[in-house]
């Protein structure tokens, strides 16, 4: 298990941790109000907390998230409403598109940090399977499971290359000098992936997945998970429940 993931948690079967996942970003996203946002807020965080994912690691995990929401922070409240808020230069802020800005970003991101929280302690291969046990066609499970060994061995390969071109004297920083340098090395990689798929597809094939009565990962789950289970899915319909009748 990775140093910076969550602990095993009070649930144990991560299929059950799918199912929680689900629950709560679709009970997620129907929230709006701030009172409610604030207490999903505070559900994720007790989550989080609950499920061992350390503060800094999961500060790790929602930065590249959080660059793809901001844009959608920055633009909004630039773009939507007709309530004017304030001037800054030529641009103007909008009170409903922060407002709207606002409720999408918590949403977004406490969904990103229920699903880290849940999940990062769950390997891969072991989640793949738990979704083939909650349904998910063999064919999607070793699609999934071949992206994943691919995409590592790309990363591997790039930074093998990387070392090697720094070793021979190329500029340290990403972009003294080194974006084309990386440029050319993807491309490299990149060109050789269709090779290196089909092989890493065989060793798989090799090895069982894909055949038609490979038993399945056996997955119990215990009456605290169940327990976990329920609390939680109770915990996000009853925020809707309350938003929709206060």
């Amino acid at each position: 298990m990775p140093a910076d993931a969550a602990r095993p948690g009070p649930i144990a079967d991560p299929r059950l941790r799918v199912v929680a996942l689900v629950g709560l970003a679709f009970g997620f996203s129907a929230l709006a109000e701030p009172w409610a946002l604030a207490l999903m807020v505070a559900l994720t965080l007790a989550l989080a907390w609950g499920f061992g994912l350390p503060p800094a690691a999961l500060a790790r995990r929602l930065r590249w998230p959080g660059t793809v929401v901001a844009a959608v922070v920055i633009l909004l409240p630039l773009m939507s409403g007709e309530t004017v808020l304030a001037h800054i230069g030529p641009l103007t802020v909008r009170a409903e598109g922060l407002e709207v800005a606002t409720v999408i970003a918590l949403r977004f991101l406490c969904i990103v940090a229920v699903a880290a929280a849940l999940l990062s302690a769950v390997p891969l291969p072991r989640l793949v399977a738990a979704l083939r046990a909650l349904g998910l066609p063999a064919l999607m499970a070793d699609m999934a499971l071949l992206m994943l060994r691919h995409v590592e061995d790309l990363r591997q390969g790039l930074r093998r290359m990387r070392v090697a071109m720094r070793l021979r004297g190329a500029p340290a920083g990403f972009w003294a000098g080194q974006f084309r340098a990386n440029g050319w090395a993807l491309a490299s990689l990149l060109l050789r992936s269709h090779a290196q798929s089909e092989r890493i597809y065989h060793a798989m094939i090799v090895r069982g997945h894909g055949a038609a009565r490979a038993s399945p990962e056996p997955f119990r789950a215990s009456r605290r998970d169940w327990t976990v289970l329920i609390a939680l899915l109770l915990a996000g319909s009853g925020l809707v429940l309350l938003e929709h009748v206060l």
